[in-house]
């Protein structure tokens, strides 16, 4: 049996629903009629005590003491066939529900009146003994064959000394038949009301849902592969319509990520083939005919060229293959920047000399960061060698390390041929080229340098900037959180 219901399905939104639904409904309905029924039967037994209040008021109104005797007056016709003398068997003919049920008590409880159906009731005898303490009395009792009646019990007083108690009864027939007959009208009903609001639940539910459709309509297109396509925003401000922007704010990434990507692939190919073919004509060449021994020297220069440049190339993209899967573990240690540029600025000096570029540092203070040193080093000689490679002859490339009190400041600055505004949003994009028409200048060249560079700037929780002018040259700003040297 367990193995049964656990292989039994789960129900679905609309039925867990619609069930939860009618089990409030059932709650709401019970605690109603709980409700209904318990004021409808205290109404109806206030009503009746209010009665048997008035009738004992009435009768009262006949009955006198003049302190040798108590004279009773029947002014109310209740007491017609009532009697001083209790037979041992009352008779079982009298029906309480039309009989009169009086009695009268003198101050020793003994019995003055008494009407015939009043004799078929088992009278407690608190209820004598509390009036004749000068309290009401009032209370649910039974008759010899099971009837309940409701028994008011009342004292006559004459200066604060009870003299006399009158009972009265009323059947509580009728009250138990309607309360009865309200009972099982409610239990009829309620079934009814359940099974409506069960079915109104349900309709409610899928009209609810209805946008859910449509949403699983328009992913279910997206999954075949349009990309396109936006699933449908809902007008009313409700959680559909959240969940229906974040969906679309999710395949907006998801597009543009995939754009990136063929983009990226295409690019990789494309460069990656580039000295392969080269290699691939300089070894054809070599085989189809016999070279002198400079020609050969120049082609293996040329194949290691290309060889350089293609591991070049491999490493920069499993870099970044793995920065996007997150494998790269960053080394967190304690780096002075202002030292760390020097050195990089000091290596790219022989570089910039051959070039004809001039190339000045400026690190007038101790400035530390955190963060992983052979990374920084990379991303210091990419943004320097970029300035290099776009300063012609006669330039200046400046580096500036600076720091405010809570970050340190890199700029990298030349004056070369600048970057065009429409370019500047897309010069971190991998293999991308703000000019196509310009020539690769380093074999080494790979055209992921600047990727690289925002990767490990974004790693250390830095940013980075451009500024440039066409003709005027570019500026690069990098920006590094700075600890302090308490810290350490």
């Amino acid at each position: 049996m367990i193995r049964l219901f656990q292989r039994l399905r789960p129900p679905g939104v609309r039925i867990q629903l619609m069930l939860w639904y009618t089990i409030v409904f059932a709650l709401l309905i019970l605690f109603s009629d709980i409700v209904l029924y318990t004021q409808l039967r205290s109404t109806l037994i206030a009503s009746l005590n209010t009665a048997l209040q008035l009738r004992s008021q009435q009768i009262a109104s006949g009955i006198s003491n003049d302190g040798a005797s108590i004279t009773i007056r029947d002014v109310t016709g209740d007491l017609s066939g009532s009697d001083t003398i209790a037979p041992d068997m009352p008779d079982a003919s009298i029906d309480v529900d039309f009989g009169s049920l009086v009695r009268i008590l003198n101050s020793k409880g003994q019995m003055l009146r008494i009407s015939p159906a009043f004799r078929t009731l088992i009278v407690p005898p608190t209820s004598v003994m509390q009036s004749l303490h000068g309290s009401d009395w009032q209370g649910n009792v039974m008759t010899r064959d099971g009837q309940e009646v409701r028994l008011y019990s009342v004292p006559l007083t004459e200066n604060g000394t009870p003299f006399a108690v009158i009972q009265v009864g009323e059947s509580l027939t009728q009250v138990n038949t309607a309360l009865r007959s309200l009972f099982l009208e409610l239990l009829l009903i309620a079934p009814f009301i359940l099974l409506l609001g069960a079915v109104g639940s349900y309709w409610l539910g899928i009209h609810a849902f209805a946008p859910m459709n449509r949403l699983i309509q328009t992913a279910q297109r997206i999954k075949a592969g349009d990309l396109h396509q936006r699933v449908p925003v809902p007008r009313a401000y409700d959680e559909v319509r959240a969940l229906a922007l974040t969906l679309n704010e999710m395949i907006e990434h998801l597009d543009q990520t995939f754009t990136r990507q063929r983009r990226f692939v295409a690019d990789a190919s494309h460069e990656l083939r580039t000295p392969v073919t080269a290699i691939r004509s300089m070894t054809e060449l070599a085989q189809l005919k016999t070279l002198t021994v400079e020609e050969y020297e120049h082609t293996f220069d040329t194949i290691n060229k290309e060889a350089e440049r293609l591991g070049h190339l491999i490493s920069d993209l499993l870099a970044l293959a793995r920065a996007d899967e997150r494998r790269v573990m960053l080394e967190q240690e304690a780096i002075r920047l202002d030292t760390l540029v020097e050195a990089v600025v000091a290596n790219a000096e022989g570089l910039a000399l051959e070039r004809g570029v001039s190339l000045q540092v400026h690190a007038s203070e101790p400035i530390t960061i955190c963060g992983d040193e052979a990374r920084l080093i990379q991303a210091v000689i990419n943004v320097l060698d970029n300035a290099l490679l776009y300063t012609d002859a006669g330039g200046q490339v400046t580096v500036r390390v600076e720091a405010t009190s809570t970050h340190a400041l890199l700029t990298i600055s030349d004056t070369g041929i600048g970057i065009a505004p429409e370019h500047l949003p897309h010069i971190f994009e991998r293999f991308y080229r703000a000019d196509p028409a310009r020539v690769r200048k380093e074999g080494n060249s790979s055209g992921l340098g600047l990727a690289i560079v925002e990767w490990t700037i974004h790693a250390h929780k830095g940013t980075i900037a451009v500024e440039s002018q066409l003709g005027l040259g570019s500026t690069f700003i990098v920006s590094l959180p700075r600890v302090s040297m308490l810290s350490q």
